[in-house]
Order: C-alpha cells, then sequence, then structure tokens
C-alpha cells in the first residue's frame, strides 16, 4: 500500500496551511492523520476479494500472436498488470486483455498478475500479486508455412503406383494362367468353380515412414529466430502430415546422448496430436549426440522395413565417424536417409561473389574445407544406399518431403 497523488497533494495543502495559521498545526495534522489511518483501516482487506478463475491450458504455435484472457473479479477502477516468462513476448503489460507472441517452444506458466485498485477514499494506491493457474503450450509451427504451400504443390498430382505380382499384401483371384505358381492356387475357390483358381499379389501400399530428431548441442544454432532443432520438428510434423494423406504410418523417436521420445508408426489425427505432444517439450541438449544409442533402440522396436528419415546437424567432423556405422547399422534392413543442416560458410571454393579481402580469403578456404569432408561422407554413404542432403535449415522440410515422395512412387519401402 503506498500513498496516492491527491494524499500527497492534501499534506503539500496541509504545510502550506501550517504555514500560514501556525495555531492549526495540531488540529490539521492530527485530522489527516486520522482521515489517512481510517481509509487504510476500511481498505487495507479491499484486494482479499479478487478471484481469478483458473485458466483453460493455452495451445498456440511458435512465432504466432495469441490473445490471452484472464476471467478477474476485482474491486471498481482496478488495473491489471501481467508478467509472462521472457521466451513469450507481451504486447502490453496492462489490460484486461492481453496478446503474447511466442518465441520459444515449450510449457510455460503465468509469472504473475498485479492487482492494484484506489483505496475507499482514494487516500492508498493497494497493491498485490498473484499467481493464476494456467498453462501455456507452445507447439512447432505448422501451417502457414512455406513447407506446407510446396507440400500441397507436391501432392496434388501424386498417385499410388501398383505393381501386381509376387507382392506382400492379397489383391483377387482370377483364372488360372499356364506360368503360374502351384503355391499360389486357391484350392477351395477351384474345388467351388470346378476350374483352377490363382491368387494374385501387390507390394502393399501401406508404407511406415520412421523420422529420427537430433536433440544434440549441434541442434542449437540459430537460422532466422529458430533454432536447427525447431525447423528439423516443423520438417517432422510437415512429413506427418503427408504420409497421414498418402495413408501411410509415421514415427518418431528424439535423442540425443538418450532417447527423449518414441512414438508408434501409425496415422490419423490422434496420432498427429500425439506427435505434437511429444516434441513440443523437446530442447537442444548440451550432449554430444549418440547416434549408435538411437540405432540399436529403432532397430528392436522397428521390425518392418521402414522409410528412415534421419534429421541432424553434422557440423563437427569428429561426429562423422560414428554417425556413419549408426547409419549403416540401419541401413541393413531399412531405406535411409539423412537429412542434415548445411554448416554455415561451407561451400565450394569458387562459388559465390568474389572474396573482398585477404580474412575472407581464409574464411572461405575454411568453408571449402568443411564442404568437401562433408561430399566425401555423402559419396561414401551414397555407395551403401544412402541419401544424404544438405540443406539450409529452413529448407529441410521440403527436402524431407521430395525424399519421402520420391520413394512411394518409386516403391522402394
Amino acid at each position: 500500500m503506498i500513498p496516492t497523488p491527491r494524499l500527497i497533494t492534501a499534506t503539500a495543502l496541509l504545510a502550506v496551511l501550517i504555514a500560514g495559521l501556525p495555531a492549526l498545526t495540531l488540529p490539521a495534522v492530527a485530522l489527516l492523520l486520522a482521515v489517512a489511518a481510517l481509509d487504510f483501516a476500511l481498505s487495507r482487506q479491499l484486494l482479499n476479494t479478487v478471484q481469478i478463475t483458473p485458466l483453460q491450458p493455452i495451445r498456440t504455435y511458435l512465432g504466432v500472436p495469441t490473445p490471452l484472457t484472464l476471467q478477474v473479479s476485482a474491486p471498481p477502477h482496478a488495473r491489471l498488470s501481467l508478467a509472462l516468462p521472457p521466451e513469450l513476448e507481451l504486447a502490453a503489460e496492462s489490460g484486461t486483455s492481453w496478446q503474447f507472441t511466442p518465441r520459444e517452444r515449450g510449457r510455460y506458466k503465468i509469472v504473475a498478475l498485479a492487482v492494484q485498485a484506489p483505496s475507499r477514499l482514494g487516500l492508498w494506491e493497494l497493491r498485490q500479486r498473484f499467481t493464476p493457474d494456467g498453462e501455456i503450450r507452445v507447439y512447432p509451427r505448422v501451417r502457414g508455412s512455406q513447407e506446407m504451400k510446396a507440400l500441397a504443390r507436391a501432392l496434388s498430382g501424386s498417385r499410388h503406383i501398383r505393381q501386381v505380382g509376387r507382392g506382400r499384401e492379397f489383391e483377387k483371384l482370377r483364372e488360372y494362367s499356364p506360368g503360374d505358381s502351384f503355391q499360389d492356387v486357391h484350392w477351395k475357390a477351384t474345388a467351388r468353380r470346378g476350374a483352377p483358381v490363382t491368387r494374385t499379389y501387390q507390394l502393399e501400399r501401406t508404407q511406415e515412414i520412421f523420422c529420427l530428431i537430433d536433440c544434440g548441442r549441434l541442434q542449437s544454432r540459430r537460422q532466422e529466430g529458430q533454432t536447427v532443432l525447431d525447423w528439423s520438428l516443423t520438417a517432422a510434423l510437415h512429413l506427418a502430415l503427408a504420409a497421414d494423406r498418402q495413408g501411410d504410418r509415421l514415427g518418431l523417436l528424439a535423442f540425443s546422448d538418450r532417447v527423449h521420445g518414441f512414438v508408434r508408426p501409425s496415422n490419423g489425427a490422434a496420432h498427429f496430436a500425439a506427435c505434437q505432444e511429444m516434441l513440443y517439450p523437446l530442447r537442444p541438449s548440451p550432449a554430444v549426440t549418440d547416434f549408435a544409442e538411437a540405432a540399436t533402440y529403432l532397430r528392436a522396436r522397428l521390425p518392418r522395413r521402414s522409410l528412415v528419415i534421419i534429421f541432424t546437424a553434422l557440423d563437427d567432423r569428429a561426429s562423422a565417424e560414428p554417425f556413419t556405422r549408426a547409419t549403416r547399422l540401419l541401413a541393413e534392413r531399412h531405406l535411409v536417409a539423412v537429412v542434415a543442416a548445411r554448416p554455415p560458410g561451407s561451400a565450394p571454393l569458387f562459388s559465390g561473389p568474389e572474396v573482398p579481402d585477404q580474412e575472407a580469403i581464409y574464411s572461405k578456404l575454411g568453408g571449402h574445407l568443411v564442404w568437401r569432408g562433408l561430399r566425401q561422407l555423402q559419396l561414401d554413404l551414397g555407395h551403401q544406399g544412402i541419401r544424404l542432403a544438405f540443406e539450409e535449415p529452413s529448407e529441410m522440410g521440403l527436402r524431407a518431403l521430395t525424399m519421402y515422395e520420391e520413394t512411394r512412387q518409386r516403391q522402394l519401402v
């Protein structure tokens, strides 16, 4: 409780009055103190009547302005001030309704709600701090981005390619033709019809895609206000939407030096929501990524041949060897594709604009050495049937969608 300008003004007028009429000093001071004390006694419990309705969980997306409204029962003329975590950029601190823009993914609580109200006679300003119940969940941004537009274009002309023959999924019965295997003869149908009947098969139309998301320390690099991990999560969710549209099943595995989350392959709206719930709290870990642990974990839980897409960053040359061993281990059973964030400055020596000074020459040489090492890694993995693509973080989703669509149309899984 602090004095208001009204009380300060009354005190100043009293001082002027006392200076002109010294005889009124004691009665005037006593009257002012009595009125201020009475106002204090009548108003000190005023904010105890404040009631805040618990806030329902707010679900929003990274970088999307989001309204926030609290139901507060407060005294008349009360002012409300809101404090949020620094990851949630608040447009205005005071008011009855607020708007914030999330700058980081995750789960957050409201820091405080400050209620300020004048006393009954307006001589004091009452202030009290509350902590409203409620949760704000910030998910990776999916819709409205360039990847969604590219997804619509990529899938608008896509079609299922069916290959009839020795597949894995039963298609239909037909009359026997010379050369058909006796193993394919349907003997019950043959007995009913009185003529040989053969089974035909097709390749399974439903494929399984699995996304491995590296959450190690190299994923903390930022581009356009987001970390490489943010772009990887967005790419994985776009891939989940594409797989669901095509009738395929998608699973997720997030890891660094340990496994952070696992979602079994499935599809549908409930499955997509489960993927979002698993991904949104993830943060880049300071630990070095253990690719072997992730490969072993996945091999034990994914017996069926699937398309495995790995989202990672390979800026550190020391991680190339364990990464190669892990991908080769996965490639023994699965079709493996890797989308890696391009290291800053990595490019062939004579590409790009002219070098302006000597310092830039050495920087360019360093970028060329990094590019050459990554290019060699790309060629080595290519000989093992493993596709490796280096893209800017914001383009990783587009590359993953292209790989998925090409794999599906060519029936490589």
